[in-house]
């Protein structure tokens, strides 16, 4: 997260932009012309009562869901029909609440599918006993080691993920999307299922991913996400009620009001959304 002696993020042009996006489904509005935009080296967040439409919101970014309104842009170029298959060549990387391991090949194998766009034979001709260069395949697992052991999980390479506790395959899924290199990775609450300290060391990986590429955070943990976003935007009923950085989202009237009901005092508001899971 930036401090106040940074550069303001607002000095940068956006990597990442959704503008005016509409999402029905059915006779049901769940996105009404909703905006946000991630900039370079930049956290930022997405919250919102249950129901508001974040994971919507997160699902029109990785191109599951099309919207039937709105603009999608990276780099400000439209990005016509987004597709999630198309994340990787753009730079973008994503992880998803139901984590999407292969139960049946190693941790390092795993982490190696990530790294597939950087290899030129790629990593699933290895798994079917294809032609590749050797000297290819050693570049990837020593790509995914490095990024196994910046997450502390290096001694779980040869493990089959199934074996593993859920925190320790969290970190899996996140070693896959970053071995990539993304220039902008998308996190759909990473902090579901673990525990304050485990959190802790969550928040201090995302700082530390901040030095050097963009993240987009969908999330319920307020602490979380008050300790590590620059800018926040605040969803309510599938529209943008609040954004701005912590210290004004935590102020702003409409967001206690979502959270909180209409009838609040202050020392509320400062409880509210500084801790548990109120998002």
């Amino acid at each position: 997260m930036s401090t106040a002696t940074d550069a303001p993020h607002s000095a940068a042009a956006p990597v990442f932009e959704l503008s005016d996006i509409g999402v029905r489904f059915g006779g049901i509005v769940a996105l009404d012309g909703v905006g946000l935009d991630v900039r370079p080296r930049e956290v930022h967040g997405v919250i919102g009562p249950n129901g508001a439409g974040k994971t919507t919101l997160f699902n029109v970014a990785c191109g599951f869901v099309t919207p039937v309104q709105g603009t999608i842009a990276w780099h400000g170029k439209p990005l016509d029909g987004l597709r999630p298959h198309q994340l990787a060549g753009l730079g973008i990387a994503r992880t998803l609440q139901g984590l999407g391991l292969f139960d049946k090949i190693s941790v390092l194998d795993n982490v190696m599918v990530g790294a597939d766009r950087h290899g030129r034979a790629g990593f699933w001709s290895g798994l079917l006993a294809l032609p590749r260069s050797s000297r290819d395949e050693r570049t990837l697992r020593e790509r995914s080691m490095t990024v196994l052991d910046e997450l502390g999980i290096a001694d779980y390479a040869g493990r089959a993920p199934a074996s593993l506790p859920y925190p320790i395959r969290k970190r899996v899924a996140l070693a896959r999307a970053l071995v990539a290199e993304p220039e902008l990775l998308l996190l759909d609450e990473p902090a579901s299922g673990l525990s304050e300290e485990e959190m802790s060391e969550l928040g201090d990986i995302i700082e530390g991913l901040s030095e050097r590429i963009s993240v987009m955070l969908v999330e319920h943990h307020m602490d979380l996400v008050m300790r590590v976003c620059d800018r926040i935007t605040v969803l309510d009923f599938g529209k943008v009620i609040a954004k701005g950085t912590p210290a004004e989202v935590r102020e702003d009237p409409a967001v206690l009001a979502a959270y909180l009901g209409n009838e609040v005092t202050h020392d509320d508001s400062v409880h509210g959304l500084n801790g548990g899971e109120n998002a």
